[in-house]
């Protein structure tokens, strides 16, 4: 790697780490993080700032993500037509359960929220728009999961991890759980991810038949009962259809990979 090329990247990696973190890390924190030399590391940090892609915490104690790089998220979102297409189903699938509806793209190994619609009960989940979750954990992922190549998948595999008890991280047994996600056509989370958050999602095609995204339904365990499931799986999968209708798709995703 040429040293612009490092360079390059070590700024990168440096948004990422302030992105991720808590507002305000200390200079001496991310050096850490990086193994870099904190001189480095604080270079870093000035031509980042110089460029307005971060700026000085109010607390004068590290650094935080600036203005700018929203403008550039939401650029990205707005050249996502399944963003677009999926909006007018979010808001109906909302309207009929009363709870939080997201839709969701993989980005590697994880799933990113492009939108959503809040769920006006007391007691909900909080998943913000542009949050991300380990998609082998969480409904939306599995539902695109389960249609990835298996190469793909492979790759994806390699990085699962245990999040609570009920996180499936086995070979044997989160492969039969695909398998029964591509029989039924839509994915469950009970607190894999998140004790006591649950959600339900099914998968969106695009015109050539690819998983793009998933639309779910995200919502405290305590409300996802055996009635709910069987009630909103039917709602989510139709949304989903819709969606895929919208795309381009021609066929139904369960006869798409049925057997």
């Amino acid at each position: 790697m040429g040293e612009s090329s490092q360079t390059l990247a070590r700024g990168l990696r440096l948004l990422d780490l302030v992105a991720d973190g808590r507002e305000g890390v200390p200079v001496r924190e991310l050096a850490a993080a990086m193994k870099l030399p904190r001189s480095i590391v604080q270079r870093l940090l000035y031509t980042l700032e110089a460029e307005g892609f971060l700026e000085r915490h109010p607390s004068q104690v590290g650094y935080r993500l600036a203005i700018k790089l929203w403008g550039l998220g939401c650029a990205a979102i707005r050249r996502l037509d399944v963003r677009d297409a999926a909006r007018p189903a979010l808001e109906a699938l909302a309207a009929k359960t009363s709870e939080m509806t997201k839709i969701g793209v993989l980005d590697r190994h994880e799933v990113v929220y492009v939108d959503g619609i809040d769920c006006p009960q007391p007691v909900r989940a909080y998943v913000p728009i542009g949050g991300r979750a380990p998609a082998h954990s969480v409904a939306t992922g599995k539902a695109i999961l389960a249609f990835l190549p298996p190469a793909r998948l492979a790759d994806i595999a390699a990085t699962m991890k245990r999040y609570t008890r009920r996180t499936v991280v086995g070979k044997d047994a989160f492969a039969a759980e695909l398998d029964e996600i591509r029989r039924r056509g839509f994915a469950v989370n009970r607190g894999e991810w998140e004790d006591g958050v649950g959600a339900i999602a099914a998968p969106v095609f695009d015109a050539h038949g690819e998983a793009v995204a998933s639309i779910g339904i995200i919502l405290p365990v305590i409300r996802l009962t055996a009635a709910k499931v069987s009630q909103m799986a039917g709602l989510t999968v139709a949304a989903a259809a819709e969606v895929s209708r919208r795309l381009g798709h021609q066929e139904q995703p369960r006869a798409r990979r049925a057997g």
